[in-house]
């Protein structure tokens, strides 16, 4: 039976983190209107959130205030998505490197989390799992029709300026590893792993999923936030089962690939 102190922990974290998700989507809501308001939003949510993991830890619990504090770590690498976008000289650059640019801190900052929080590789999906690379090969066709979905959706312009090999193969390989690996690393591994040691995997599934496809509000498609919500669940889904990010990694990478590279000749 649980005593009052934990009974009032449990209620509190069924309600915080969709709390900061839901700070998370006004934030992406303000950065459409206002980007440096919606900035500010972010610097404050990753604030608050580094504040309540250094509280749960300093708490010294070794239970559930230990992993409360190792899952608001994680989350802080969903705001830090926004402030890097938007405080980074990205137009110093070439369109092509500003996933680059943005996801090498952010892979840095997602290493030393995974680091703080003490996962070993199998626990956030750095392995082959249980699958073997054909299927992992396979399940990442999956991008292409997921790819071709979102690109209907969307129709965006492309990233290179004419189809062929020597131009689409450094955009190709910087979104398979800025895009594809970078954020099903933080968001199907780190993050998936703290908020299903917290929340469970059921409610971690809908909020990461949640958290993931708010962030795509900046596209300005309803439509859109929708099928990204669904592909993450997907995602997980196949992470939990498999235990690994390889195959997922290639789908994303792909969809992205398709999205911007190769379908706006073809539509």
């Amino acid at each position: 039976m649980l005593n009052h102190h934990t009974e009032s922990f449990v209620c509190r974290e069924k309600v915080y983190p969709w709390l900061y998700a839901v700070g998370i989507l006004f934030g992406e809501l303000l950065v459409i209107k206002n980007l440096r308001a919606g900035e500010m939003v972010q610097l404050v949510l990753l604030g608050a959130l580094l504040l309540q993991a250094a509280f749960y830890t300093a708490r010294k619990g070794a239970g559930l205030e230990a992993i409360a504090a190792k899952f608001y770590l994680a989350l802080t690498l969903a705001p830090l998505i926004r402030i890097l976008n938007l405080s980074l000289p990205l137009n110093v650059f070439p369109l092509t490197y500003w996933y680059a640019v943005v996801s090498f801190p952010l892979l840095v900052g997602a290493v030393v989390v995974a680091q703080i929080n003490g996962y070993r590789r199998k626990e956030i999906g750095l392995g082959w799992g249980n699958k073997n690379l054909l299927f992992h090969l396979l399940f990442g066709l999956t991008g292409l029709p997921l790819g071709l979905i979102e690109y209907l959706i969307l129709r965006p312009e492309p990233l290179v300026p004419v189809l062929s090999l020597p131009d689409v193969f450094l955009p190709a390989l910087i979104l398979l590893v800025c895009t594809g690996f970078a954020e099903e690393f933080i968001f199907r591994g780190i993050m998936q792993k703290a908020a299903s040691d917290l929340l469970g995997q059921k409610t971690a599934l809908i909020l990461v999923g949640f958290i993931f496809a708010i962030l795509h509000v900046t596209h300005l498609s309803v439509i859109d936030v929708v099928f990204v919500f669904g592909v993450a669940v997907f995602f997980s889904t196949v992470v939990r089962r498999t235990g690994s990010l390889i195959g997922v990694t290639l789908a994303h990478g792909l969809t992205n690939i398709a999205l911007y590279l190769i379908l706006p000749f073809y539509f």
